[in-house]
Parts: C-alpha cells; structure tokens; sequence
C-alpha cells in the first residue's frame, strides 16, 4: 500500500480529472502508531564507588578452664566498582515505563584494618590484619520511571547476590596468636533510584544510587596461647554487608528509544564528533551529592620518662568512606567551536571518615577498647577545567586548589588510658574529570569524579599507665588523606538572567 502512495500523488498531480476522483483522506488507512518511548532491548557498562560500616565478631576458649576472649570491631568499608548490565524496558502511552535489568559487578569494596606495633618491651609487640567486603555482586531488579521526554527518572529494586569474604590475623607479643578466613556466596536484596537520558536514537546515559544488602559470613577460628602454649578455638562472624553505591554508565539500546522528533542517529562516534548545538559561554551555580573514600594510615609514638629504654610505636591504616554533598559555581568559555575552558568553585560537606571500633574482654580481668576515627569534615575546591563540546555535551578534565578541615583523633584503654587528637585546616590539590548535558538553555546535569588529597595532622599523645608506673609521652601523625570522590548534580546557567539585569538597570 505504501509503494502505491507516491504513484497515486503523482497521478493526482498529473491529472487533475482523476484527481477529483481519488479516494479522500478519510477513506485512507490509518497511519502506524509511533513506537512507544524507552520501550526497548538494551546493554550497558557502569563504574561507581561505593562503601559503608562492617562489624565483626570473634570469640575463643581456651583448654584452660576460664580463660577466654571477645572481640567486636566496627570499620568504614568503601571501594571501586565495574561491571554491566542489560535488561527491557516497555513504555505506555500514559508514559509510565516499567522495565527489567540485571547488572554484574567487580567490586573493591571492603574494610581493611591493619596495625602493627613495635616496642622495647617484647610483650607490647602486636600486629593486626582484618580484612572483609565483597569481591563481586549482581542483582536482578524491576524498575519503574516516568517519561519526561528523553529524561527517565526511576526507582529500582530486587534481589542481590554477591561473594563475601572475611578474614583476619592477630599477633600478641605476650603469646597470643589467632586467625580465621571464610568466603560465601549470599543472597540478598538492593534497591535505589536514578536518571536515564537519552543522548541519541540509540545511546543513553545513565546515574544511579544502590543499596545494597548481603547477609554477612561466619566460620571457625584457631588460637594459640602463650606459653605453656594452650590451644584456643572459637569462632568468627562478620554481620550483614550493608553498603552504599553510586555510579553511572552508558547503555546501547536496539532499535532506538522511540520517536523524539529532534534525536540523531545512534552511532557514538557521531554523538561524540557531532556539531555543538549549545553555547556553554556563560556563568553557572549548582547543587551535588555523592559518595567517596580511600585510604589514611596514622602513627603513635610513647615514651615513658623515667623508665629508660621503655618505648613505642604503632602503625595503623584503615579505609575510608561516606556522603558528601554541596553546591558549585562557576564561569565557561567557549574558546572555539569544540574547546571550552573555564575556571569552578565548590563547598562540600563531608563524612568521609575512617572508623576503627574494637572492644576485647578476656577473662578473667582482661579488657582492651580502641577508637580511632579520622575524618574530613568539609573540604573545597577552586579548578581550572578544559572541555569538549559536541551537541549538548561538554566532556572536560579539571585541576586545581583544594582546602578542607582535617580531624584526626584516637584512645585506647588497655591497663591504663592513652590518646590524642587534632582539627587542622589544609591545603591540597585536586584532580579529576566529568561530562555535563544541557538539558534546556539554562538546565544542565552533570557527572563527575574527583581525586581530592590533603597532608595530614598531627599532635601531642599521652599515656597514663597504672600506678607506680610513670605517666607516658609522645605524638601522633597521619599520613596524606587522599580522597576519591563520585558525585552527581545540577547546573543553572544564570548569564542571561545576570545580562537582562544589567540592561534593566542601565
């Protein structure tokens, strides 16, 4: 019927006689409904970060009638994450979309407490190696979103299931050696929420928040006591692996998303070298939030006056993790066609913190409490940034200044009470990259990563041991607080409304 339609217009034009003849356009069939939007097979990739709070139990009994020992410790998990996904998505003509996706993913994410201490006295000399998280993860998850043109927000939840491991080693220099490792595979659940954006007939962007939750693992342990050696056994337990994930990612979709009069074809390579179609020149506030970590390792030095030679130091790392969120501003300039450059300035508040919690009670009178918490409490950035523009994207790397409030604070107890702490301002640097959309003239959303690094603190230390033993002395240092930081938002581009001010009041 359609291969006859070019051959009745021309007829009709030809010859106005047979014209008046044709059928009318009520007699013509109807034309085929357009495909809905988002209804579509699709595939993707996605990187992220993510982290939270793992707490782990470890029991153990000696041969020795009423001698036993506990331990509960508490430390900040975080890590990188890699992977893809696929699923369907059906679109109705109320534009509510439901859909389906399962994603699998690599995963660093893990807490890691490591500590090592070296004395004169050969009954102080300890060392510490716990390790738990999650080496990989997938879910299976329902979505459902509303359709706002090519914008898709959605919520998602579903099932989980991902390879948990715990391990751990401890060292006493008065005899006491214990260890106990064990991986499973757990089944679990996630749920959260994102955007989708259609970039193309066929691509599509995305950013999305998980939760993430996986049933901890648990197994035996083995123990040594000190001489005359006593074995100990007992057991070990990491609870529920609770973390928090955030990333983005691209998705393929065969046969396209529908029909958005104004999408071009769905080859990457012409979004990426397509014409830019938006002027970024301008001045721009916004909002973000995200989620970061890395990695900070501390040091402790005491000495105890009057008792020569008495003397110690303890080393100790521990990841970190936590939100962060702030706004932004900021000034673009489309220096050609394609290169933006322009210069950006944040404040951001900040948990990302490092949190080692452990309590041990040994029997008969034993008992040992350690907390050790290091943070960034807000931090801030002035950066250049270098940009690509193609269509409505700005690609861009960024560098520059970084500055932040830096805490560091730690006690033990343990025969007798020890600690020390700091809040220092810092100056550091930052180093990262993202990408921005246009979503209208003055609404844009962006991406982005960051790499913020800071030195670390330092400070007084003191020790006060049991009677008639002398007061102790010493300091305490951490090492540089680098940072990886993931984070979402929106931008305003307020120079037209700054211009028409400007002109109002002149």
């Amino acid at each position: 019927m359609r291969k006859l339609a070019p051959i009745v217009v021309f007829t009709a034009l030809s010859f106005p006689a047979f014209a008046a003849e044709a059928p009318s356009e009520e007699d013509a069939p109807p034309a085929a409904p357009p495909r809905p939007l988002w209804t579509s097979f699709y595939i993707g990739f996605n990187r992220g970060f993510g982290g939270g709070v793992l707490d782990s139990d470890v029991g153990f009994v000696s041969a020795v009638p009423g001698l036993s020992t506990a331990t509960t410790t508490t430390n900040r998990a975080s890590g990188f994450i890699a992977g893809g996904q696929f699923g369907y998505t059906y679109s109705f003509a109320n534009h509510f979309v439901l859909g389906l996706e399962s994603d699998f993913q690599w995963s660093d994410m893990r807490s890691s407490h490591q500590a090592t201490t070296f004395a004169t006295n050969p009954a102080l000399i300890t060392n510490a190696d716990i390790h738990s998280g999650i080496d990989w993860f997938g879910s299976t998850r329902a979505r459902a979103g509303y359709s706002v043109g090519r914008l898709l927000p959605y919520v998602t939840g579903g099932v989980a299931y991902g390879q948990v491991q715990s391990s751990g080693v401890q060292f006493l220099g008065s005899g006491l050696a214990t260890t106990g490792s064990r991986t499973n595979t757990r089944v679990g659940w996630a749920m959260g929420g994102g955007i989708e954006f259609a970039l193309n007939s066929n691509l599509s962007a995305k950013a999305e928040y998980l939760y993430l939750y996986l049933p901890g693992v648990g197994g035996g342990a083995t123990g040594v006591g000190a001489p005359p050696v006593t074995p100990m056994a007992g057991s070990f337990r990491t609870n529920s692996v609770d973390v928090h994930i955030v990333r983005s990612g691209l998705n393929y979709k065969f046969g396209g998303v529908g029909d958005f009069s104004n999408l071009a074809d769905g080859s990457l390579l012409a979004t990426i070298f397509s014409e830019p179609s938006y002027d970024w020149t301008g001045f721009y506030v916004g909002i973000n939030g995200g989620y970061g970590g890395g990695v900070v390792t501390g040091s402790t030095t005491f000495v105890q006056p009057g008792a020569p030679g008495l003397a110690e130091t303890t080393t100790a790392s521990n990841r970190t993790a936590g939100y962060v969120g702030g706004a932004q501003g900021g000034y673009n300039y489309q220096l050609t066609k394609n290169i933006v450059v322009g210069v950006e300035t944040d404040a951001q508040w900040s948990d990302v913190k490092a949190q080692h919690q452990a309590a041990t009670i040994g029997g008969p009178l034993g008992f040992v409490y350690t907390n050790t918490p290091n943070d960034v409490s807000w931090f801030g950035t002035t950066r250049l940034r270098a940009g690509y523009a193609s269509g409505n994207a700005l690609s861009y790397v960024t560098g520059g200044v970084a500055y932040g409030e830096v805490n560091a604070h730690g006690s033990q107890i343990s025969g007798g009470v020890f600690g020390g702490s700091a809040s220092q301002n810092k100056a550091g640097w930052a180093l990262g990259g993202g990408a921005m959309y246009a979503l209208t003239k003055n609404l844009s959303m962006r991406a982005e990563y960051l790499y913020v690094s800071f030195s670390g603190v330092s400070g007084p230390a003191y020790g006060v041991a049991p009677l008639p033993m002398p007061p102790l002395a010493g300091s305490f240092s951490t090492g540089t607080f680098g940072t990886n930081v993931f984070r979402f938002g929106f931008d305003w581009k307020v120079d037209g409304i700054i211009s028409s001010a400007v002109a109002a009041a002149q």
